[in-house]
């Protein structure tokens, strides 16, 4: 007797405006449902930092806009994702609409978490390198460092630890030190 092999539905967009509200992160990667539980005291206090740190040098300089999740975020029918921080670059101000953003954010971040760190380091790098968000970054509380992916011309990764500033390519002038987003 031959195996039946029963391939997956492949989830669009409205599949994930389906899903009931939980206490859970639903997000659409390639059509593949990926649900991690509500993050972590630590984590959201990591998350409030990075925040307020890049929402108060693009607002002074009046650079775009910087959300916080949940946000959705639609690359294609099959890939919706929520990050923790995005920011958006003043000039590319439509693709943010009443009900998500359409398209890749100039800027990702991520904080890191035991649950969410296989997502972020691989489905998530891989989406937001083929979309075209132009820098990504891990942010791990655990390891207390921020990595850093441009995805332009040249690519590199660079790696920060606590006690370390990092600049960054996409927002000129905004220099972090890795150990206040730990504060």
């Amino acid at each position: 007797m031959n195996a039946v092999i029963r391939k997956a539905k492949k989830l669009s967009y409205a599949d994930y405006e389906k899903i009931p509200p939980d206490l859970h992160r639903h997000e659409i990667i390639e059509g593949e449902e990926f649900m991690t539980p509500a993050p972590s005291p630590e984590h959201q206090t990591v998350v409030g930092s990075v925040f307020a740190v890049v929402r108060a040098h693009v607002t002074a300089r009046k650079l775009g806009r910087v959300f916080v999740a949940p946000t959705d975020v639609k690359f294609s029918e099959h890939d919706v994702v929520q990050p923790d921080v995005l920011f958006i670059a003043a000039k590319r101000a439509s693709i943010i609409t009443e009900k998500n953003i359409q398209g890749a954010p100039d800027l990702v971040i991520e904080v890191a978490s035991p649950s969410t760190a296989f997502l972020d380091r691989g489905h998530k790098l891989a989406l937001y390198e083929r979309c075209g968000v132009r820098e990504y970054w891990i942010v791990e509380p655990a390891g207390r460092t921020v990595e850093i992916h441009e995805f332009g011309s040249p690519r590199r990764t660079r790696i920060y630890k606590e006690g370390q500033a990092f600049d960054s390519a996409l927002l000129p002038g905004l220099t972090v030190k890795v150990g206040e987003l730990f504060a």
